[in-house]
C-alpha cells in the first residue's frame, strides 16, 4: 500500500515536470514564429534622437507634424524619441541641444531650416551626433538637409486653379518669400492659361491670421477670385474669411476641404513625417545618413495632391490627373 502511494506522488510529480516543461518548450516555439520576446528592450538599448521644433503642437500646426514624425519613427524603428517645441531662439537652440547632447542624443532634427545656423555653429563641438534639418542649409560632416521640392503637386494645382478663375486673377499668401526659388504654381498658372494675373504676398510668419486675412481681402479687392494659401496654423483664418466672399482656395499641408467643402479647390499635401522616416532609414543603413543635402520626392511620399473638390466635373478631374500622370512621366513643359 505504502510503496502504491509512494508511486502515485512520483507519477504525479513528473506530470508536473512534464507539464512545465512542455508549458516552456510551447513559449520558446511561440516566440520564434511569432517574433515574442521573453525579455524586453529597454530605452538604453535604442538609438536616441531629439527633435526640435519652434512651433507649438497644436492641430493643423507645423509643429504637429514634428509630433507626427517622432510617432512614426518610435513606431517603425527601435528609437526613443524626445520632442522639444517653442524653441524659438538662439538661446534656447543651443540650451536645447546641450540638453539632448546630455542625454546621448544620437541625431538632432530641427523642424525647419531655421535651426540650420545653430547647427552650423555647434556641429563641429559634437563630433558623436548627427545634426539634421528639414530644409536649410548645411557645412558639416556630421550635418544633413533633407528637403523637397513639391514642384509638380504646385504646377498641377496651378492647372485647377486656372480651371475655376472667372477673372483670370489668381494669389498666393506665403508665409516666408519664396518667389524665386519656387516658381512652379507661377509658373503653372502662365502655362495653362497665359492670360491670368499673379498676385504674389507674404505674411512673414506662419502663424499670423491676422496678417493673412488682412492680405486676403485686398487680393479680393484687386478681383483675385482663386488664393492658394500656403500657411500652416493661418489657413483655417483664410479660409473662414473666404467664405464669407465665396473665394475658391487651395489648401496646404493638410486636405482643408472639411472647412469649406464648397471653395476648397483641393490642397497640396506635405506629410512631413515621412522625411523622418527617410532619415531614420538612412541612418540605419549600412552607409549612415550622408552629409550635405538629400531631396526627397513623391516616391518617399513627402507630398501629393488632395483630392479634387465637387466644384471639378468629372471630365475636369480626369484631365488633371492626366496632366499630372504626364508631368511625371516626362517632366515639365519648359
Amino acid at each position: 500500500m505504502q510503496q502504491s502511494k509512494q508511486s502515485r506522488i512520483l507519477l504525479l510529480i513528473t506530470l508536473v515536470v512534464a507539464i512545465l516543461f512542455i508549458c516552456l518548450l510551447l513559449l520558446r516555439i511561440s516566440s520564434l514564429l511569432f517574433g515574442f520576446e521573453t525579455v524586453s528592450s529597454t530605452d538604453d538599448e535604442n538609438v536616441k534622437v531629439a527633435i526640435i521644433t519652434s512651433d507649438q503642437v497644436i492641430d493643423q500646426s507645423w509643429g504637429s507634424l514634428a509630433y507626427k514624425g517622432q510617432l512614426e519613427i518610435e513606431e517603425k524603428f527601435p528609437v526613443t524619441a524626445s520632442l522639444y517645441s517653442e524653441i524659438d531662439s538662439e538661446e534656447l537652440i543651443e540650451r536645447t541641444i546641450e540638453e539632448a547632447i546630455e542625454e546621448n542624443s544620437n541625431v538632432i532634427i530641427g523642424h525647419g531650416r531655421e535651426f540650420s545656423t545653430v547647427f552650423t555653429k555647434l556641429a563641429p563641438l559634437y563630433n558623436d551626433t548627427h545634426f539634421v534639418t528639414i530644409h536649410g542649409t548645411s557645412e558639416h560632416e556630421n550635418q544633413t538637409v533633407y528637403t523637397f521640392n513639391q514642384g509638380k503637386v504646385e504646377f498641377i494645382a496651378a492647372l485647377a486653379a486656372s480651371l475655376k478663375t472667372e477673372n483670370n486673377k489668381v494669389g498666393v499668401i506665403d508665409p516666408i518669400d519664396t518667389r524665386e526659388q519656387k516658381k512652379h504654381f507661377e509658373k503653372g498658372l502662365k502655362y495653362y492659361n497665359p492670360d491670368s494675373i499673379f498676385y504674389y504676398s507674404v505674411v512673414g510668419s506662419r502663424d499670423d491670421g491676422k496678417r493673412a486675412v488682412e492680405i486676403l481681402e485686398d487680393l479680393i479687392e484687386e478681383g483675385v477670385d482663386v488664393v492658394y494659401s500656403k500657411g500652416n496654423a493661418y489657413n483655417r483664418d483664410v479660409i473662414e474669411q473666404a467664405k464669407k466672399h465665396g473665394i475658391n482656395i487651395i489648401g496646404y499641408l493638410d486636405d482643408q476641404s472639411y472647412i469649406a467643402e464648397d471653395l476648397v479647390l483641393t490642397s497640396v499635401l506635405n506629410d512631413v513625417s515621412q522625411a523622418y522616416v527617410a532619415i531614420m532609414n538612412d541612418y540605419f543603413s549600412v552607409e549612415g545618413i550622408p552629409a550635405g543635402t538629400v531631396i526627397l520626392t513623391d516616391h518617399d511620399g513627402v507630398y501629393k495632391l488632395a483630392p479634387l473638390g465637387s466644384m471639378f466635373s468629372e471630365e475636369e478631374k480626369q484631365y488633371i490627373h492626366s496632366e499630372l500622370e504626364k508631368l511625371h512621366q516626362n517632366g515639365f513643359p519648359f
